[in-house]
């Protein structure tokens, strides 16, 4: 329920579509347990017959879409948008619908490392009650174009053409939405939902190349959540960051860790720290080059990792990086610009490519996200 220009994001969206086109309607498809909140008062001056709020499943959108749309015929076509994003490319959608319509497609959609916050998706109504009846991964409940994409045998989907836009255009979108994406550091929640929790996949995927014998640093480790998981299979972890008071809350929830007995934390400048060179094994670092001088980070994490060490780092994927929506954020990088970064110092052993929370197709790397499994250059 941020605000944007003094109006909730999610109002906000929804009008953008109904004043596109006289003949558009928005459903509003909201989880049941929203139901009777602030969502109802932020449309409760819009009277309209064109816009209406559904309340469905809470555990699964895709249930929700579906039941949000009984009404429709099977050969119906929908356009599904996020309620917080406000910049969503509406011609781009409706141009979409057409060419979805025009080749009889089950789902249509803008390439995956595209900036989703300017994305939207088109679904086939029938597609989506055939897709919601199969057993599926929960993670596809959430996001089910992936899904489909990635069964050709039964869904026939299509990506549309990527839309160009100015940078003047894109620094305005990244102006507007400091109201509305305005949690500064991203942090695990353990009361979030699995299927989208993607910063704890980061260390689970990590966790697979780290071994008992190895010293390793998380580097911006926040509150110490990753250091501690990380704790469970390394000899050593040393947790790193530049925020005092998110160094010393990881030091208390030390006292209280299993896992704690293996974990340090110190408080560091990823572009300078203050490690001798060739100090650790593997070096860890999660949604961190982004907000960075990127060319002192890479040389500072070289500097600290012996030669062959690992360097798992993720960030990003954004094909449109250099003014990111996230004002947060320095920039961000597509799969080839961020390779670019390393490979002076890193070959990359494996490229994991993250399409939306913790959703990975096997020989699709391209996404929202990305992980790089890289190994230190001999001198």
């Amino acid at each position: 329920m941020n605000e944007i220009e003094g109006t909730p994001v999610v109002r906000f969206t929804a009008a953008r579509f109904l004043d596109a086109a006289p003949d558009v309607n928005v459903i509003v498809a909201a989880p049941a347990f929203d139901t009777g909140g602030r969502l109802e008062d932020a449309f409760s001056d819009v009277i309209s017959d064109r816009l209406a709020i559904f309340y469905g499943s809470s555990a699964s959108p895709l249930q929700r879409m579906v039941d949000a749309v009984e009404f429709m015929a099977d050969d119906d076509y929908i356009i599904r948008c996020d309620g917080l994003h406000f910049a969503a490319d509406i011609p781009a959608a409706f141009a979409m619908r057409g060419q979805a319509i025009a080749g009889g497609l089950d789902c249509m959609k803008l390439p995956d490392d595209f900036p989703p916050q300017f994305g939207t998706d088109i679904y086939r109504v029938g597609a989506l009650r055939a897709y919601a009846k199969m057993d599926i991964d929960p993670a596809f409940h959430v996001h089910p174009k992936y899904g489909m994409f990635a069964d050709k045998r039964n869904f026939k989907c299509s990506f549309a053409s990527a839309p160009r836009y100015s940078d003047d255009f894109l620094a305005e979108v990244r102006r507007m939405a400091r109201s509305v994406y305005v949690i500064p550091r991203l942090e695990v929640n353990e009361k979030s939902i699995s299927a989208g929790d993607q910063l704890s996949f980061h260390y689970e995927v990590a966790s697979r190349y780290i071994s008992s014998e190895q010293k390793v640093l998380d580097i911006a480790c926040g509150g110490g959540y990753g250091s501690f998981y990380i704790g469970q299979f390394a000899r050593q972890v040393m947790g790193a960051d530049l925020d005092p008071g998110v160094v010393e809350g990881a030091r208390r929830a030390a006292a209280h860790h299993p896992e704690a007995g293996h974990v340090e934390f110190s408080v560091q400048d990823v572009t300078a720290t203050d490690f001798s060179d060739a100090s650790f094994d593997a070096v860890l670092s999660m949604e961190t080059v982004e907000h960075v001088d990127d060319d002192a980070y890479i040389r500072e994490i070289a500097r600290v990792l012996r030669p062959g060490g690992l360097f798992i780092l993720s960030t990003p994927q954004n094909a449109l990086g250099h003014i990111p929506v996230n004002a947060e954020h320095q920039r961000e990088y597509s799969i080839e610009q961020i390779e670019s970064l390393v490979q002076p110092y890193f070959d990359v052993k494996e490229i994991v490519g993250i399409k939306q929370g913790r959703i990975v197709i096997p020989g699709s790397p391209r996404g929202c996200n990305v992980m790089l499994i890289c190994e230190q250059k001999a001198a």
